[in-house]
């Protein structure tokens, strides 16, 4: 793409909602980064279709989308659940693609790494569930609505019990850097947690952090984009595949 220097930004939901929640960034950040929601099963323009409930079904449909989008250089960003989404599509890029992300923007996450059964929430009982994710501050904004709560539910369990049952294959440490956002005042993700990421790159980790809980994307929105528009808008012109380095 001769002449054309924008950037695409794919970005993974967080656990239990649909990607539209990033659809506002897109008239935010203008044409320079072409903000591109990923969406997921059973969610969004996926309605009818049901949860996935492991990573490997939930990868065979993000992969294809991401793959055909690549038309120009990009970065991935995900928040909680996202963030596990963004950093195994990074690395399965790298992988099975040989190419490289701008940069990885994880938030909202530690290093994933699997849930110890006693601490696992997404086989709880709806109503010990819902209390278990308030108390940390880890409710999502889910769909209300009684004609939809069930489903709505449904989904954010899917998504936790592919988190807590994620193990992190040794050998994929990425060939980009890495940001690790979390919000001051998220009683779920520590200081230490986000530099845990460290471990997950060969390039180098950046720490930021935002005012608000841990669903700080949604009420620090302006200092997030800002973040993505230091990094991502550039003058240079022309689009250079990059290519992965071997493992």
């Amino acid at each position: 793409m001769t002449g054309d220097n924008s950037v695409r930004l794919f970005c993974l939901p967080f656990e239990g909602v649909s990607a539209d929640v990033y659809v506002p960034w897109r008239e935010d950040m203008g044409p320079s980064v072409v903000v591109t929601p990923v969406e997921l099963p059973g969610r969004g323009r996926h309605p009818l279709t049901r949860p996935r409930d492991g990573l490997e079904p939930l990868l065979a449909e993000i992969m294809p989308y991401v793959v055909r989008m690549r038309d120009r250089p990009f970065a991935l960003y995900g928040h909680g659940f996202g963030a596990l989404l963004a950093y195994e599509t990074a690395a399965r890029l790298e992988w099975e693609h040989d190419v490289v992300a701008d940069r990885l923007y994880v938030s909202g996450s530690g290093m994933p790494q699997r849930t110890a059964p006693e601490r696992a929430v997404g086989r709880l009982p709806d109503a010990a569930m819902i209390r278990r994710l308030r108390d940390h501050g880890r409710m999502p904004p889910v769909d209300r609505d009684p004609r939809r709560a069930t489903r709505a539910l449904s989904v954010l369990r899917a998504d936790l019990t592919v988190m807590e049952s994620y193990r992190r294959d040794p050998r994929h440490v990425v060939h980009c850097p890495i940001t690790a956002m979390g919000g001051l005042q998220d009683r779920s993700v520590t200081g230490l947690d986000l530099a845990g990421w460290r471990r997950c790159t060969r390039r180098g980790l950046r720490v930021e952090t935002f005012p608000g809980d841990h669903y700080f994307p949604l009420t620090a929105q302006r200092e997030l984009l800002d973040t993505f528009a230091r990094d991502l808008i550039r003058p240079t012109a022309a689009y250079r595949p990059q290519a992965a380095a071997a493992y």
